[in-house]
């Protein structure tokens, strides 16, 4: 595993905390978990078609891409406005740590069933291990801020 590779996811993770944190505030000046999502969109589009604009990454798409590919984007919209809508109950840790355990679930379904195009893979001991960890995190993170709200 390249350590390079692992440093920057963890700090992909650390963003999207900090943009958690970002969207929740927004969302309260906003009164709105929905104008909330709509204005992060319309923020990262501008700066996507700017750095694309640029030429940053160089590429320049020959063809459309099949529609289904673009449920990516449905699926980002959709985790924004929840996470907004349960991060403030949950707090930014156990929704944080909620997240991360969907997504290990929803990666072990996916590879371990080969959808979307993902080689089948079956699960693993460490993978189960590792989802467990996570749900047990969740709970505590839950419990503990069952408790300060009280």
């Amino acid at each position: 595993m390249s350590l390079v590779a692992l440093l920057a996811t963890i700090g992909a993770g650390i963003g999207l905390s900090a943009g958690l944190a970002f969207n929740l505030r927004l969302a309260a000046v906003l009164g709105s978990p929905l104008i909330a999502t709509f204005v992060t969109f319309w923020v990262g589009a501008a700066l996507l078609i700017s750095l694309w604009a640029l030429g940053v990454d160089g590429a320049r798409p020959d063809t459309w891409p099949a529609l289904w590919t673009l449920m990516g984007g449905l699926l980002g919209v959709t985790y924004v406005t929840l996470s907004l809508i349960t991060g403030a109950r949950l707090g930014a840790g156990a929704s944080t740590v909620a997240v991360t355990l969907g997504q290990v679930v929803g990666a072990a379904i996916i590879t371990g069933l080969g959808w979307l195009g993902q080689s089948a893979q079956p699960p693993t001991l460490a993978g189960i291990l590792s989802a467990a960890l996570l749900l047990g995190a969740v709970g505590l993170l839950a419990a503990d801020r069952g408790r300060k709200q009280a």
